[in-house]
């Protein structure tokens, strides 16, 4: 069964989001774009019930925006606002509504699709994952029958991780992975989930699952995902 994952994007005149529609694409989400809120308000009767998340522009006014998500069935944790960061009146006003993800300054791909994962995690129906993930750029190890492989993390949960490169192994091989975190080497006995790729040891990527997870290490981690989150919490005025 295809599953399909939908957001709307509501764009401000100068067509500030319109990179980010194109990068949602290229990370299998379906994509309908507006290019203002009165545009948005009359495509919702046609994505109503289809649509996981709302990203706009910063620029916009939030109680149209607001009644946007009403129409389509979200409340505002659904909402994404995008662009330049607004003062910290409106940041603290964001956060006060329910808001709870922010993609501002120039977002990278990265941040992009950590926002995007959290919003299906929390919303989507066929999302499978109970633990968030976080990308990184760990430089990493794979040990299995098969020999030592280097690799690295592209991303990270409580749960398991996601390795780019490397021939880690067919679905439910096991091993052993091995990376560091402030100086201190981890190892985390791993199962292959699934792979993809031309099994090139440059291009492979390969989904794992943690068979066990020390208390130590999950604390490590858990440190990773807690800082990276900050980054991207919309949050009131202190």
């Amino acid at each position: 069964m295809d599953i399909d994952r939908r957001i709307l994007i509501v764009d401000a005149a100068d067509g500030r989001l319109q990179q980010i529609s194109i990068d949602l694409l290229s990370q299998q989400i379906s994509v309908h774009y507006a290019s203002d809120i009165d545009e948005a308000l009359l495509l919702a009767q046609d994505v109503k019930d289809k649509t996981l998340a709302v990203l706009f522009a910063t620029e916009l006014d939030f109680e149209r925006v607001s009644k946007l998500a009403i129409l389509l069935g979200l409340d505002s944790s659904a909402l994404i606002p995008a662009g330049q960061r607004p003062t910290e009146e409106v940041v603290s006003a964001l956060a006060a509504s329910g808001v709870q993800w922010h993609i501002w300054d120039n977002p990278q791909s990265e941040s992009l699709r950590f926002v995007m994962s959290s919003i299906l995690h929390d919303h989507d129906p066929f999302e499978l994952r109970y633990h968030l993930r976080i990308p990184t750029r760990l430089d990493a190890r794979v040990e299995s029958e098969g020999g030592k492989f280097d690799t690295s993390i592209r991303d990270i949960g409580l749960g398991g991780a996601c390795l780019f490169g490397g021939i880690v192994g067919d679905e439910d091989a096991c091993g052993d992975l091995f990376f560091a975190v402030d100086g201190e080497e981890i190892q985390i006995p791993i199962r292959v989930v699934w792979t993809s790729g031309d099994e090139s040891p440059t291009t492979n990527v390969t989904g794992v699952s943690f068979v066990d997870l020390e208390p130590d290490t999950g604390a490590a981690i858990d440190a990773l995902r807690s800082a990276f989150v900050e980054r991207y919490r919309v949050k009131e005025a202190r």
